[in-house]
């Protein structure tokens, strides 16, 4: 079975032993099947030791391993991770991750990330139900990048998409409809994080800036 294109870790074993230190490098190196002596090879360790972490990986499901018969009195197998990429959802941190009832102010980084931790927790559970059933989570994603000119271009511009999200989302719920299926949607901004090979250019933009200013 090849590798699911992503694993939201939901549960604090697992995570914890996603995190590990020499466990998330294994799984950096696992992006293809390897066998113990190669991996301890690569990590420079002994390969016993390699394979008490990798037996932990296999127990939380983290990695699968191939039986490829006998070397001497030795079973060769290979090892590979589960998934392409991994996240880990808030929800591992029990009692103090974020949760959005208990953020008072709505305009905050603190409110974007809890909506967007309980996006990671409750997808995490849709994906394990739509595995089991074989079938996949119906899922809409809309992104795109605004440039603002002003502020208060920016004011305009979530007034506008306030009044439109308003405006469709009353359309079309319908709270009575029985053989309904409930969407939670969210619309959220932040300022872009510039790509690296922009970070390098900011420090030259910033003193032109500074010799053009009066």
């Amino acid at each position: 079975m090849g590798a699911q294109p992503l694993d939201i870790i939901d549960d604090p074993a697992r995570a914890r032993a996603a995190l590990q230190p020499i466990r998330l490098r294994l799984l950096h190196l696992l992006e293809r099947p390897q066998s113990a002596p190669q991996l301890a090879k690569a990590m420079g360790m002994p390969r016993q030791r390699v394979l008490y972490h990798l037996r932990k990986l296999e127990a939380q499901r983290l990695v699968d391993a191939q039986e490829h018969g006998s070397v001497g009195r030795r079973i060769d197998r290979s090892y590979v991770r589960t998934a392409t990429s991994y996240a880990i959802a808030p929800k591992t941190l029990g009692g103090v991750a974020v949760d959005p009832r208990t953020v008072g102010d709505a305009f905050s980084f603190a409110y974007l990330s809890a909506i967007a931790g309980r996006a990671l927790n409750d997808l995490a559970a849709l994906g394990r139900a739509a595995a089991a059933r074989g079938k996949r989570v119906p899922t809409l994603t809309l992104e795109t990048e605004v440039r603002f000119v002003t502020p208060a271009d920016q004011r305009r511009f979530a007034d506008e998409l306030t009044a439109a999200f308003a405006t469709l989302a009353a359309k079309y719920h319908h709270p009575d409809a029985v053989e309904g299926r409930t969407f939670r949607v969210f619309a959220c901004g932040y300022p872009a994080v510039p790509a690296r090979s922009e970070q390098s250019r900011e420090p030259e933009r910033g003193r032109e800036a500074d010799t053009e200013a009066p």
